[in-house]
């Protein structure tokens, strides 16, 4: 024999999932019981087909069900084949004498699976009802009821259903909650990695931000001692220099204490009636000369009104800040940078689209978390706070914020701020 025919068996039976195999088992076992039984109970009261012969049917159903869930998707789910078992046990126990037959092991299995596939309650709503036509199919054929003892055995036999219900279905229960629980615990440590591994990246990326002003004021510093003879003009520039970087440095500060306030819920905003449009001018004429010292074109696309809204306005000047100041740094040289104002439902949106490198789709998802960064060509890129600060603000206004990008072909962050009723003064 070949390798190929021994795995025939394992492909005939690969379109059936694991429970309609269990399934499978549990009646060949059962219907094993049932041969071993009947050779205690030679009863023929009753009987109008053998039980051998019921067997054989019995067999030859669970083989042909078996053929027909390759091609008939209803016969797969087992609820329907679980009720065509019932059905056909029923017939089975009717035609082999009633009460005294031995298929009636097979209601066992039937309820097994049932308890497999419903919780506790339905399984015992199910079990009653089984056991209701059991007694029925046991009156239509009622051969041996008429004796003393047959109806409490006929009683005893649907309690022993019932009290297989009732176990195989707390045994179940307690099985998926403990399932549930792994799950759960499952995902907690997920995110605790996912949180290990955006804490390392933050630590990271905090000592190179920090470092690199620290490291340009001292070399300052350095030269300011070293040489008592510098010119003026060269004093100057190396007080700019650290200057520059000591803002830099204020920048970064306030940003880790931003994110403080945001988690401990103790920022308030100070609303008031604003136009969107002048918060949209301030910010872009404020960054224009960092662009310009790249070489690139700022454009603010206003609408023809107003745009009232009311809002904190330096902390909207902040997101758009941080917005705009992200597509600056990324954008290439002799890039452009558009800022467009446009009018929604219920409020006004606010774009900044460049034509810079874009940003992975898998980086899309957690742009906006705390502590995310991204890492590109250059090495890592910020704390991972500007644009979670963003978003912290944006929705405390009632507004939301997200991004669409493609890898090169750029980027557009997006948010939303409200409408005011209120005249803009």
């Amino acid at each position: 024999m070949t390798r190929a025919e021994r795995a025939q068996p394992a492909a005939w039976f690969s379109y059936l999932g694991t429970g309609e195999r269990q399934v499978l088992l549990l009646r060949g076992l059962a219907l094993l019981i049932v041969v071993v039984l009947h050779w205690f109970d030679r009863s023929t009261e009753g009987v109008l087909f053998g039980v051998p012969h019921m067997a054989l049917v019995v067999l030859a159903y669970n083989a042909l069900l078996v053929l027909l869930m390759r091609y008939v998707r209803w016969l797969r789910r087992p609820l329907n084949y679980l009720a065509l078992d019932a059905a056909i046990t029923t017939l089975a126990v009717y035609l082999t004498g009633g009460y005294h037959s031995s298929f009636f092991v097979l209601y066992v299995a039937v309820i097994i699976g049932v308890a497999f596939q419903l919780e506790l309650l339905r399984t015992m709503v199910v079990t009653l009802v089984i056991g209701l036509i059991y007694v029925a199919a046991c009156y239509v054929n009622p051969a041996g009821l008429q004796l003393a003892f047959a109806q409490y055995i006929l009683a005893a036999k649907v309690l022993l259903l019932l009290v297989v219900a009732l176990l195989c279905g707390l045994l179940l229960e307690q099985l998926r909650r403990e399932q549930q629980q792994t799950a759960h615990e499952r995902e907690q440590v997920a995110r605790l990695q996912a949180l290990d591994r955006l804490q390392e990246s933050f630590v990271l990326s905090v000592s190179h931000e920090l470092n690199t002003p620290l490291t340009c004021v001292r070399t300052a510093v350095d030269l300011l001692a070293a040489a008592g003879d510098n010119s003026p003009a060269t004093r100057a520039e190396l007080i700019r220099t650290m200057d520059h970087h000591v803002r830099r440095l204020e920048v970064l500060v306030g940003e880790l204490l931003e994110i403080t306030k945001l988690d401990a819920g103790q920022i308030t905003l100070a609303r008031q009636p604003t136009d969107l449009q002048q918060v949209a001018g301030r910010v872009v004429e404020a960054l224009h000369p960092l662009a310009l010292r790249k070489g690139q074109e700022v454009r603010l696309h206003r609408l023809d009104a107003p745009c009232p809204v009311e809002v904190d306005r330096r902390r909207i000047e902040q997101v758009l800040t941080n917005i705009l100041s992200n597509a600056i740094t990324f954008t290439p040289k002799q890039g452009h940078i558009e800022v467009r104002l446009a009018e929604t439902a219920g409020g006004f949106q606010v774009s900044v689209a460049d034509d810079g490198p874009g940003i992975a789709a898998e980086d899309q998802a957690h742009l906006f978390d705390k502590f995310y960064v991204v890492v590109n060509d250059r090495g890592l890129s910020g704390m991972g706070l500007g644009l979670y600060i963003a978003r912290e603000i944006v929705e405390l206004h009632g507004g939301r914020i997200w991004v669409e990008s493609e890898v090169g072909k750029g980027s557009r962050f997006c948010f939303t701020v409200p409408a005011s009723g209120k005249r803009v003064p």
